[in-house]
């Protein structure tokens, strides 16, 4: 795979979790108005959004991972 087709793959792959955070922020808000009582939903929603930023944005997988790994 060549360095453009990688980066416009990875671009993609950004976008999909961005919309998917601006997805669940919405979900979290409807729920929030409606169902004030609902923490539980809420807490679950924020610890997936957290996960998603932290492996996807954070590049936390890259400080564990082998130094030939980490040149892709």
């Amino acid at each position: 795979m060549d360095n453009t087709s990688k980066k416009q793959e990875l671009f993609r792959a950004g976008l999909v979790i961005f919309f998917l955070l601006a997805i669940l922020t919405v979900g979290e808000f409807l729920i929030g108005a409606i169902a004030v009582g609902w923490a539980a939903p809420l807490f679950g929603i924020a610890l997936l959004k957290a996960a998603l930023i932290v492996r996807d944005y954070m590049h936390l997988p890259r400080l564990f991972a082998g130094e030939e790994e980490s040149h892709e």
